[in-house]
């Protein structure tokens, strides 16, 4: 992984973490950078909607508190919302083919600008998503295989 002071992890490296267990490459990969994580409170709340029993819910609630304790949360601002708009507004004018997915590209736009806002690098499994965000809107991302 490139070398960068901070880092949000996207949705999909805690999916891949969870699902493969306590020593898989993903679950290691959050370990090992745990000091040097923010958690975009975007994550936080797909997580929670994806959180499917009382158990898996208690462990996000539990992640997340953690993460608020050491002051590692971090939540886009207004002003995150309008450059939100903006760029998938661009988007949407630029590459008409695509407009059925820009509601999903919200969310991954506002990790971007969170990941921007603490000077973070964004990291995912997500390279479609990502990469196509990053044709708009510069930021440091790293994708894991």
């Amino acid at each position: 992984m490139q070398t960068a002071k901070w880092l949000v992890f996207d949705t999909s490296v805690y999916i891949t973490a969870i699902q493969g267990g306590l020593f898989s490459p993903a679950c290691r990969t959050l370990q090992e950078n745990l000091p040097r994580t923010y958690l975009a409170s975007v994550v936080c709340a797909e997580l929670l909607a994806g959180a499917t029993n009382q158990a898996a819910r208690r462990a996000v609630l539990e992640f997340v508190r953690r993460a608020h304790r050491v002051r590692r949360v971090v939540t886009p601002g207004a002003s995150a919302w309008e450059h939100a708009g903006e760029h998938l507004g661009e988007i949407r004018r630029r590459e008409p083919h695509l407009r059925s997915k820009i509601r999903t590209l919200w969310n991954d736009l506002l990790i971007a600008l969170c990941a921007r806002q603490v000077g973070a690098m964004v990291v995912t499994h997500n390279a479609r998503d990502f990469e196509l965000l990053r044709r708009y809107l510069r930021f440091n991302l790293h994708i894991l295989s």
